[in-house]
């Protein structure tokens, strides 16, 4: 039975170029989507280990993430502190789903955003690293598209090309845990209906090479494929949206679902 760890969270159980991307316009946001649940499904593209990913929109500059595989068993609870102006993270936070549905955090990394640098922090396994030349903006491939959608949504997707820089946590191997990818570049492609969404699509080269799907209106990940697993034993990337909530409502779905998971477990 596989543990749903993500890897920010698993660096603990396993012991870029820095030139500017072009970003998509700073377009007026539409009232900030505080509350939204969003439930993804994410597994290779064949459908083979698949994992629900749940991400909800704490706060205009906080998201969270909670990855399940099976119930009674560890899942990821993964947070975000994002800085809107600059259009990135400043610090992330991964660890497992406690029983009393708070986060159990152990795996940090904080982004000093003007340097360029991030630091990475696992005292348990004795994990201290210190990652530069970080480009602008920076995501982080393993936290399932949840950065993505956190700073694009709110606002109609962009009508144009735009760009990010990757960066991947991989516990499984030799150290640095957290490299650089380089940049990932995604060519506007145009209008499509998906998984019941009008959405816009984006041809993705470089650091990650596939298609992106994101809400016309909204710009949350509707979906993506991409060649290059973010998980070790994956062999590539498949995340699609399964269902939004919103608002109040939303709040209470992402309760719900936390609680959910380890209900009547021994």
């Amino acid at each position: 039975m596989r543990h749903a760890l993500l890897p920010l969270a698993a660096l603990a159980l396993a012991a870029c170029s820095s030139a500017p991307a072009a970003t998509p316009s700073q377009d007026q946001r539409a009232a900030e989507p505080e509350g939204r649940t969003a439930f993804y499904l994410r597994s290779n593209q064949d459908g083979t280990l698949p994992e629900r990913i749940i991400v909800h929109r704490e706060s205009a500059r906080r998201v969270a993430v909670s990855k399940q595989v099976d119930r009674c068993t560890n899942a990821a609870y993964v947070t975000a502190e994002l800085d809107l102006s600059r259009n990135e993270a400043s610090a992330i936070t991964g660890g497992r789903l406690t029983r009393d549905l708070t986060q159990d955090g152990f795996a940090h990394i904080n982004a000093d955003l003007n340097d360029r640098t991030l630091d990475i922090d696992v005292p348990s396994v004795n994990v201290d690293e210190h990652l530069m030349g970080i480009g602008a903006p920076w995501r982080i491939y393993d936290f399932d598209l949840a950065d993505i959608s956190a700073l694009m949504e709110g606002r109609a997707a962009p009508r144009e090309d735009w760009g990010f820089f990757v960066v991947l946590a991989w516990p499984d191997g030799p150290a640095p845990f957290v490299t650089n990818r380089g940049r990932a570049d995604a060519t506007f492609i145009g209008e499509e209906q998906r998984q019941n969404h009008a959405t816009i699509r984006y041809d993705v080269r470089g650091a990650l090479n596939g298609s992106l799907w994101l809400d016309a209106r909204e710009g949350y990940v509707v979906e993506a494929t991409f060649a290059e697993p973010n998980h070790s034993g994956y062999d590539n990337f498949h995340l699609v949206l399964q269902n939004v909530v919103e608002g109040p409502a939303g709040e209470q779905a992402w309760r719900d679902a936390l609680a959910a998971h380890w209900q009547g477990c021994p």
